[in-house]
């Protein structure tokens, strides 16, 4: 039987040239979809063609904030690559590249029982799976 990841063993990175991890972060979500294409003729209620379509690779990172840097990657439309280790950067572990990811959102909550946290979200051109 496989033994699921542990959240808090995974690492963020950020590349645009060589990968640096991000740090303080609580949490990453990504959403990998494709459109369908789906297609009817008359006389028929079953589609006469269903195909996958467009691919598309949202991801949003949840993190403590310390300075405007992540706001800033937003601003000035900054493209770089992000990538996930969901359990760790050992050697033989998985290796997420979201490649060439445009910064689309940043929000920044304050609240007065807790830490100042912010959110990056944004999409990829592609998603390439290797080992560490």
């Amino acid at each position: 039987m496989s033994t699921p990841l542990v959240g808090r063993n995974g690492v963020i990175q950020m590349s645009s040239g060589s990968a640096v991890t991000i740090g303080l972060v609580q949490g990453f979500t990504d959403e990998m979809t494709v459109d369908l294409i789906k297609e009817f003729q008359l006389g028929s209620d079953k589609p006469a063609i269903l195909e996958d379509g467009n691919k598309h690779f949202k991801f949003s990172i949840d993190k403590m904030f310390i300075d405007k840097t992540y706001q800033q990657y937003v601003y000035g439309g900054t493209n770089v690559d992000i990538i996930i280790a969901p359990a760790g950067t050992s050697t033989g572990k998985e290796k997420w590249t979201y490649k060439t990811c445009t910064l689309t959102a940043w929000s920044m909550k304050v609240d007065q029982k807790g830490i100042v946290a912010e959110k990056v979200a944004g999409e990829a051109s592609d998603v390439v799976i290797t080992t560490f």
